[in-house]
């Protein structure tokens, strides 16, 4: 069996003090009485349901006291119940219930109820005909067996009503249970006599369960109503929530205490985000693995299993570690400066971090190389190089840098041979041409025969057999040029008093060569003269047209002689 107690305590307006803790006992047994700390507020209002199965049946009697933050205690407040004896019963319901003021149990009112085995009395007294001052109010219910409930008692001051036609309601306070501290204030947009408060109040911090709520409204005069106070149910509403405090930081761990704040949540479950969990409400919880850590908290309400999580990003200090890929040309200086590498792989470095702890560093290190390139080149007259610079001599001092596949320098060096175009003038001198260039090589050119070279023919000077135009081609390594084309007048008959037309064929020639005389004659004398005058070669011929003259190593200009009987013929031929 228990007792509904209901108890508003207040500290004098007078005094600075609040009220930190209560205590009551039954009947004369001060000694076990039950002590209760409070959070210290000015006005406390005591809602609770007291056992009293260890109490004899009949009448008891319950006090009650409490004490300020001086030490100092009230007065002590006592109240009579009748402890019944109880029969069980599933059928039994509550049909009535009555109440009456002070000791005014003949003018008590009796209401009816729907039978019910629990009710809530909700209803506005009218206590104008009461006297100033301190009253008694009784209240006891009646089952359908006809039992009463022991009669529970509430103290209340009333106090003298000031009448005003402009008395307005213009504000109201009201806090759940006893936590008045953090009462909510709502002052009215607009004085009202009469207030019908419709609110949607915020519940969501407040456990789940039975709870009082309290409500107290201030009127223009600065007068405050007495407290009124109703019973509510919170549902469950899981809403997860916690705060922390780093207890020890250092390079290698980070220890840190996690404080629930949850709402509704019967059961926990704690994830580290470093593969470790805990079901503590409040755990303690050593990283080790420095970053951001993003620390889950999920609660559970183990009736409607409903559940909620939060999540914080939680900055973990100490060592650090990390991987990279480097590609750099011909060598590498790790961060630290003390390694410096000039091959590629996996290297290992240590730096101090932000936080003057260790860094360390897993180098994937790549080395290309740079390339040195020689440019041999040999050009005519000048160069034009990569550098956009054009050389007239030869150099091989300059230098270039270009990129190569790897993304490296690759050097350039110069090497360039400067030759010089020749000189591709002539000069004639009678039947003779003569290349103005001297120590080159040469290659003299029939312009008339599409410029096809004349076989043989490669010295500085030459002497054409035949009248045409003439050209030489000189080279001097890769730098080749062409003369500009001479015209040269061969007349290779000196004399001439045969009757026919004599021709001397090939002339040039290498030795061997024709007189075809066109007509037969009974003697020809041919004799064969150089160019001072010197027989090379005499012989008479008989009865004959057509003559082979064969004359070996006798390179050069030659004059043949023709004679019979009263005629006479010389003729210019060259011998290759």
């Amino acid at each position: 069996m228990s007792v509904l107690l209901f108890l508003a305590m207040s500290q004098s307006i007078y005094a600075q003090q609040t009220i930190v803790e209560y205590e009551y006992w039954f009947n004369d047994d001060f000694n076990n009485r039950t002590i209760t700390a409070i959070t210290p507020v000015s006005q406390y209002h005591l809602d609770t349901m007291i056992s009293v199965s260890t109490l004899p049946n009949g009448i008891n009697v319950i006090n009650f006291r409490a004490k300020d933050s001086q030490g100092k205690y009230s007065v002590i407040t006592s109240q009579l119940f009748y402890k019944k004896e109880l029969t069980d019963s599933d059928t039994n319901h509550l049909l009535s219930y009555e109440y009456w003021f002070d000791d005014d149990f003949q003018n008590k009112t009796v209401v009816d109820i729907s039978p019910a085995e629990q009710t809530t009395v909700l209803a506005q007294l009218d206590v104008s005909t009461m006297s100033n001052g301190m009253h008694l109010f009784n209240f006891r219910a009646k089952d359908e067996r006809g039992y009463y409930s022991s009669i529970a008692y509430q103290f209340f001051f009333k106090k003298t009503v000031t009448s005003s036609d402009t008395n307005y309601i213009v504000s109201y306070k009201y806090w759940y249970d006893d936590d008045y501290n953090n009462l909510i204030y709502v002052d009215l947009p607009t004085p009202t006599k009469q207030l019908n408060l419709i609110d949607n109040l915020d519940m969501t911090r407040i456990p789940k369960g039975i709870h009082t709520i309290n409500f107290q409204f201030k009127d223009d005069a600065n007068f405050w109503s007495v407290i009124s106070t109703d019973t509510i149910e919170k549902i469950s509403l899981p809403i997860a929530d916690y705060t922390y405090e780093v207890l020890l930081s250092n390079c290698d761990s980070t220890v840190i205490a996690f404080t629930d704040n949850s709402i509704d949540g019967d059961m926990y479950l704690w994830d580290f985000a470093d593969g470790t969990t805990d079901t503590l409400a409040n755990p303690t919880h050593t990283f080790y693995n420095s970053g951001i850590h993003s620390v889950i908290l999920t609660i559970t309400d183990t009736t409607t299993l409903a559940d909620s999580t939060k999540q914080m990003d939680i900055l973990i200090t100490g060592h650090t570690a990390n991987s990279f890929a480097v590609m750099n040309c011909d060598s590498y200086t790790s961060p630290s400066g003390n390694y410096t590498y000039t091959t590629s792989g996996v290297y290992y470095d240590t730096i101090p971090n932000h936080w003057g702890c260790d860094s360390l560093l897993t180098i994937n290190l790549t080395i290309n190389y740079s390339d040195n390139i020689t440019d041999v080149i040999t050009a005519c007259d000048s160069y034009t190089w990569i550098d956009g610079n054009t050389y007239t001599a030869s150099n091989n001092t300059a230098t270039f840098t270009l990129t190569n596949a790897a993304g490296c320098d690759s050097i350039v060096s110069l090497d360039l041979t400067i030759n010089y175009t020749p000189d591709n003038t002539i000069t004639q001198m009678g039947d003779t041409l003569i290349s103005n260039a001297d120590g080159v090589n040469y290659q003299w050119l029939d312009c008339n025969n599409d410029f096809s070279p004349i076989f043989g023919e490669n010295n500085q000077n030459f002497t054409p057999t035949e009248t045409g135009n003439y050209a030489v081609e000189v080279t001097n390594y890769e730098c080749i040029d062409t003369s500009d084309c001479i015209n040269v007048i061969i007349d290779n008959i000196l004399e001439n008093t045969f009757a026919g037309k004599i021709k001397i064929y090939p002339n040039p020639s290498d030795g061997s060569f024709y007189i075809d005389l066109e007509n037969y004659y009974d003697k020809i004398s041919i004799s064969l003269a150089n160019v001072i005058g010197e027989i090379v070669y005499q012989n008479n011929y008989y009865n004959t047209r057509l003559i082979l003259i064969n004359i070996e190593n006798a390179k050069g200009i030659y004059f043949i002689s023709i004679s019979s009987a009263d005629e006479i013929a010389t003729f210019k031929i060259i011998l290759n």
